[in-house]
């Protein structure tokens, strides 16, 4: 069975069937109950963001080349006719556009951070999780590796540095047991932090304190443990009870690479991965 079936991709685009569809539900079950259990509460965030809240952020300083916007039609500069004639060609023009004030994000937790701007966390901290929408215009695109638009599941915390840490450790320890009930072979690497510049001090500091570690399967990751020390907390103005920045990290499991990764390990048999998923949830489900 073709590992493609079920699964359609254009312009790094991706349309899922019922089979993927429903190993992706099953997979977003574990992590869900995973997050709750370690007293994670559920968020929604918009999925288009203030280009000014992002540049806030850094985002693009860092990373300018992945950045997708969104814009509105400028009908009355541009008249109907001329919109309609590029429509049909298939892309709109600048002198068709207005300013584009809106973004739409390449990382799920930014609307986290956002959404707590100028508020306080708790003293036991604060865990929260996410389904978000991810946008990244890279140089090419490679099927349900590599997308311009895919899923997150994220688990952020805010709190102190001991909270945050504590959160890593524990979806270490779960990422390790999901991947021995699944039967995928993972391999955790320390990687570069996607929040932060490449060529400067942050770098540098990277090389010293990896403060991001990622899941992969053959050389794809497909999930990520990251800590951003307070950087966000000062940015977005999150305080702890004692008035210091709060400290944040994340746990992110990228859905259409987890459904890659199955799909490679079946040879393409949605329905055994789908089984093998399922009953790995259960298991996990006992000893949580």
């Amino acid at each position: 069975m073709s590992i493609t079936t079920g699964v359609r991709v254009s312009e790094g685009l991706v349309t899922l069937e019922e089979a993927p569809t429903r190993l992706a539900e099953a997979l977003d079950r574990i992590w869900v109950r995973w997050a709750e259990t370690a007293g994670a509460v559920a968020l929604t965030v918009p999925p288009l963001l203030p280009v000014a809240d992002l540049a806030g952020l850094d985002v693009y300083q860092n990373f300018p080349q992945l950045a997708l916007v969104s814009s509105a039609l400028d009908v009355t500069a541009a008249g109907v006719e001329k919109i309609g004639t590029e429509a049909a060609a298939g892309a709109f023009g600048p002198a068709s556009l207005r300013a584009a004030g809106l973004a739409l994000p390449s990382s799920a937790c930014y609307g986290v951070y956002l959404h707590h701007r100028g508020g306080q966390v708790p003293a036991a901290g604060k865990l929260v999780t996410l389904l978000g929408q991810c946008f990244r215009d890279e140089d090419h695109f490679d099927a349900l590796r590599r997308l311009k638009a895919f899923r997150m599941r994220e688990v952020v915390a805010l709190g102190t540095a001991e909270q945050v840490t504590a959160h890593l450790d524990r979806s270490a320890r779960f990422l390790d047991a999901l991947a021995d009930a699944t039967g995928l072979p993972l391999e955790r690497r320390a990687a570069a932090d996607p929040f932060y510049d490449q060529g400067g001090d942050r770098a540098a500091f990277q090389q010293i304190v990896p403060v991001k570690h990622e899941y992969v399967y053959q050389d794809m990751a497909i999930a990520s443990v990251n800590v951003h020390h307070t950087f966000f907390g000062e940015r977005c103005a999150i305080s702890l009870p004692d008035g210091g920045p709060a400290s944040t990290s994340c746990v992110g499991f990228g859905v259409e690479r987890w459904l890659h990764a199955l799909a490679t390990h079946f040879d393409g048999d949605w329905e055994r991965a789908l089984t093998t998923v399922e009953k790995a949830g259960e298991a996990l489900a006992e000893h949580s």
